[in-house]
């Protein structure tokens, strides 16, 4: 599958959001809308800056880190960047790691009012990531991925996750939470 590889996740709201690399388009899209929604106070703009020039810096594959995007269909403006590092092959494999998902300061102003709209956006995102995360393993012959629980509602989530796998009895890959990591693995343990 080609680098800009898209997943789709359905929402209750049955709309599907896309898992895709940034272009130079939707990068400047999405840094003017981010921007625009700090200075309106739905974010803090110094965080804002830095999330930006980190996403400027990784657009494509550097030192083993990039940058996807969580975009509505038709938008070049990302709900949501995914912060990804795929390591180097190892004894165990090679993983990536889904280190965090940023939403838009718009939609965290949603969840931040219990909103059941921003909630329903950031499960489809956080949805949107996990699959999307799956292609890149494929398209670099991972074995591991790694999804980080920054905060207890992502742990929470990790975890009903991992034990929904689990129950499933998918037998060509290990579902486990390591620490704050779901860890899905398809090699040999």
């Amino acid at each position: 599958m080609a680098t800009t590889a898209m997943e789709y996740a359905e929402t209750p709201a049955k709309e599907k959001l896309e898992f895709r690399i940034f272009g130079a388009t939707s990068f400047a899209a999405t840094k003017d809308a981010w921007t625009l929604d700090a200075t309106n106070g739905e974010g803090f703009a110094p965080d804002v800056e830095q999330l930006m020039t980190w996403v400027a810096g990784h657009i494509a594959l550097v030192d083993n880190e990039i940058a996807y995007g969580i975009f509505s269909p038709d938008s070049e403006v990302a709900v949501g960047i995914c912060e990804l590092a795929i390591t180097k092959p190892s004894v165990r494999g090679k993983w990536v790691k889904m280190i965090r998902l940023r939403l838009r300061p718009t939609v965290e102003g949603l969840l931040f009012k219990n909103d059941p709209d921003g909630l329903l956006i950031a499960v489809s995102a956080y949805v949107s990531a996990v699959l999307g995360v799956y292609h890149v393993k494929n398209e670099h012959k991972a074995v591991i991925i790694k999804v980080y629980g920054r905060t207890q509602e992502q742990m929470r989530f990790l975890t009903l996750l991992s034990a929904a796998l689990k129950k499933g009895g998918n037998a060509t890959f290990e579902s486990k939470i390591e620490g704050r990591w779901l860890v899905l693995n398809w090699g040999k343990t």
